[in-house]
């Protein structure tokens, strides 16, 4: 996914911009000609994608 500059945005004609803030810090902006409900389902996938919840917890004693 492209990092969009303020240059970029800037450039955007016409639609809207879908901005993504996850819980995790990772920001991603669309400019996708979506209803509020499809960006919700973005955003969704966006925290799905980039927050994945940690694969091990408590001691790590019996890493190899």
């Amino acid at each position: 996914m492209k990092k969009m500059t303020r240059e970029d945005l800037k450039m955007v004609s016409g639609g809207q911009v879908w901005i993504a803030i996850t819980s995790c810090g990772f920001t991603a902006t669309t400019t996708q000609n979506w209803t509020a409900q499809q960006a919700n389902e973005w955003q969704t996938k966006i925290e799905q994608n980039y927050c994945k919840p940690a694969s091990h917890y408590g001691p790590s004693n019996d890493l190899a």
